[in-house]
C-alpha cells in the first residue's frame, strides 16, 4: 500500500514530506515498510518522521530486554506508568508485535536488524512549520512543546485542537469511514489502512488527497 501510495502522489524533489508513524505492528509487512522508508529518505534527506506509539513500543521493549540503552517512556512519564500496567514487552507483542517479528522472520525481539533500530531512534516526537504543527497523537494546550508529555505526543486521543490559527496534523485515531477529518486548528490523516480501510496522504496546504485500499 506505502509503494501503490507513494507511485500516486509522485514525489517531487521540491515536496517536504512528513510521515506520521506507527511504521511497525498489525500490517503485513513492517520490515518492508521501514526499508521503503528508509530507502525514500536517501532521495528525499529533508523527509521528517514522526514517531508513533507503536514504534515507541519497540524501541522500549528492546531496552527491557537489554539489547539497547535509553530512556524508555514508562521512566519519565507518570501519566504513561499510570495506563500501563503491562511489560513493555508484552504490550508490544498484544500491540501487533507478533506480527512485525513475523515481518522479520524472527522469533527474538533483540535480533532485528540494526539500522532499522537506529532509523526508529531517529524519529521526531513532533515538527512545527508554520502554521502546521506534525505530532503522531496530540498536543496538550497551554505547555510549551519541549516541555510536552511525550505520553500525550504518542499516545492522546482527547486532546485540544490547535488554536489562533495553528493546525495539528494528527494521525493515531483511525478516521470511521476511510476519509481524512478535517476539522478547524487539527486534520486527521490516519484513515485506517491496518484495518482494511485506506491508506491517505494529503498535501496539508490545499487538502489535496491522494488514497489506495
Amino acid at each position: 500500500m506505502l509503494n501503490r501510495l507513494l507511485h500516486l502522489v509522485e514525489p517531487k524533489n521540491t515536496d517536504q514530506f512528513v510521515f506520521l508513524g506507527d511504521y511497525i505492528n498489525r500490517g503485513k509487512d513492517s520490515c518492508g515498510v521501514i526499508d521503503r522508508l528508509i530507502e525514500f529518505r536517501t532521495h528525499y534527506p529533508e523527509t521528517v518522521f514522526i514517531r508513533g506509539n507503536h514504534d515507541q513500543l519497540l524501541l522500549d521493549a528492546l531496552v527491557e530486554v537489554g539489547a539497547r540503552n535509553d530512556i524508555r517512556l514508562r521512566d519519565f512519564s507518570e501519566e504513561f506508568r499510570g495506563n500501563s500496567l503491562s511489560s513493555d514487552m508484552e504490550m508490544f507483542l498484544s500491540s501487533g508485535g507478533n506480527k512485525t517479528l513475523q515481518s522479520y522472520g524472527l522469533s527474538h525481539l533483540a535480533d532485528i536488524q540494526q539500522d532499522h533500530i537506529a532509523f526508529l531512534e531517529d524519529t521526531r516526537l513532533w515538527w512545527k512549520r508554520e502554521p502546521f504543527l506534525f505530532v503522531h497523537a496530540g498536543i496538550e494546550r497551554g505547555i510549551p512543546l519541549g516541555l510536552q508529555d511525550p505520553y500525550c505526543l504518542l499516545w492522546g486521543r482527547l486532546s485540544p485542537t490547535g488554536v489562533n490559527g495553528e493546525i495539528h496534523v494528527v494521525g493515531h485515531n483511525p478516521t470511521v469511514d476511510g476519509a481524512p477529518y478535517f476539522e478547524v486548528g487539527r486534520y486527521h490523516l490516519d484513515t485506517g489502512a491496518v484495518y482494511g480501510q485506506t491508506l491517505t496522504a494529503c498535501d496539508v496546504l490545499t487538502r489535496k488527497i491522494w488514497q489506495v485500499r
